[in-house]
């Protein structure tokens, strides 16, 4: 049993200060106490009263170099020496020519501070540069907290536009519901169903006035549904078709799974592409980049893309720092994410058919999702509600967190994870595993 003390005295502590004791509250319980952390050692975290835990989760999925990295942590602490703020240096150069190098798609790029802050920039350059207004998105998918993007359920029958509610025992879209959102926020948004391309194209031949398509090329919060062959290129085309830009969300799979991100990893290219998390390594900072000529429409000061702090020179420090590392060895990074994600997946699995508990593990080897279900593959958030238990599945990560792993319903590799730290956590996986059993 982990003591808690110390934990719950500071979450007592915050609560008098900080609105709810949460620095986020999506996807939290009112009232549920924060674990609070004091120390880091690779992919092992250390909390105030001492508990170990192996760190799954890398602050959301930011840190792909592993907590308190010295690489960023040095890159940061130089460029701290120079200048902090956002003044015009090398630095920012620097990071862009290598983010343009490395990204497909990215002809030019601009820089941002978060990651909704980022997709908001790449939907207004899209609206600017087609001249159209309605915006595509994908159920069960995840781009940031601003009115525009978050969560929403389609209103039903033909008649695909978002509405402000959600749905009767989806706890995804409940956790996405806000109150406080504008009224008209989500009139110029429709939902459709990932790996589905019929819906798309009976869209795009009802409304000529759609700007473009925004998507997470892997549901990354939700089941890890991965595009079924030839999707990506199915949408592609259509896009083609009918006039609409294609924007890739790779806020968690940008620079996480591979060098050329989702993009080049799936060989699909879009128009244009939003990333954050780890393209800083877990410092804040944000980019988007695509085509020359649709970034053109932000060279004449038109269409506006504000912010203080975009391309401050410690986010830039960093973003050099982590792209650099990550291709260093022609890639040989992701070979070890691939080997230790293969390695944390197959145990898990096998810890589970032990057991006789019907489980998939969906994404990709950086960022694995335990998935309870009877099924061989969850193609969408509609199937996902259809055939897998998501309570399970919380149940899960729970019970992980609980005997000291911490993941966020899907468990991120870095490059500070061991092959220790790897059988550790297949060991607490098994005995959770077991723990749920009994539970049945």
């Amino acid at each position: 049993m982990k003591h808690t003390e110390r934990s719950q005295a500071l979450y007592q502590r915050a609560c008098k200060s900080i609105a709810g004791g949460h620095l986020s509250n999506f996807k939290q319980r009112p009232g549920a106490p924060q674990t609070f952390f004091e120390r880091f050692e690779g992919a092992r975290m250390y909390d105030v009263d001492g508990n170990l835990y192996y760190d799954w989760s890398l602050s959301s999925g930011p840190c792909i170099l592993g907590q308190a990295s010295p690489v960023v942590r040095d890159a940061i602490v130089e460029q701290a020496g120079k200048c902090y703020s956002r003044q015009y240096t090398q630095v920012q150069i620097e990071a862009a020519e290598l983010f343009c190098r490395y990204v497909p798609c990215a002809d030019k790029m601009h820089f941002a501070v978060t990651g909704g802050e980022s997709l908001l920039y790449t939907i207004r350059t899209a609206r600017a540069y087609t001249g159209k207004n309605m915006v595509v998105r994908f159920s069960g998918m995840y781009h940031g907290g601003t009115d525009v993007v978050l969560g929403g359920v389609a209103r039903g029958g033909d008649d695909r536009r978002a509405e402000n509610r959600w749905n009767e025992n989806d706890d995804y879209s409940r956790a996405c519901y806000t109150t406080g959102r504008a009224r008209h926020a989500l009139d110029d948004v429709y939902l459709i169903d990932f790996n589905d391309l019929e819906q798309m194209e009976q869209l795009f031949r009802a409304d000529n006035d759609i700007a473009c398509v925004v998507m997470e090329p892997v549901c990354m919060n939700i089941s890890g549904c991965v595009p079924q062959p030839g999707y990506l290129e199915g949408v592609r085309k259509l896009c083609d078709q009918y006039g609409v830009l294609l924007i890739f969300d790779e806020t968690l799979t940008g620079f996480r799974i591979g060098l050329h991100s989702a993009q080049g990893y799936f060989g699909v290219t879009p128009d244009l592409a939003s990333f954050a998390k780890a393209v800083c390594g877990g410092i804040p900072g944000a980019a988007f980049g695509g085509r020359e000529d649709v970034m053109s429409v932000l060279d004449d000061c038109t269409c506006l893309i504000p912010g203080t702090y975009n391309g401050n020179s410690l986010s830039a420090a960093a973003m050099k720092a982590v792209i650099t590392e990550l291709a260093r060895n022609d890639g040989e990074a992701y070979r070890i994410i691939e080997r230790l994600g293969g390695m944390f997946r197959d145990g898990v699995l096998e810890a589970a058919r032990r057991h006789g508990i019907p489980m998939i593990m969906q994404g990709f080897p950086g960022a694995l999702f335990p998935v309870f279900t009877q099924r061989e593959v969850i193609r969408n958030h509609r199937e996902a509600l259809l055939y897998s238990d998501l309570d399970k599945m919380h149940r899960f990560g729970a019970l992980m967190k609980a005997n000291g792993v911490v993941g966020d319903d899907r468990y991120c590799v870095s490059l500070a994870h061991t092959e220790e730290d790897v059988l550790r956590s297949v060991e607490i996986a098994d005995r959770v595993l077991g723990i749920m059993k009994e539970e049945e």
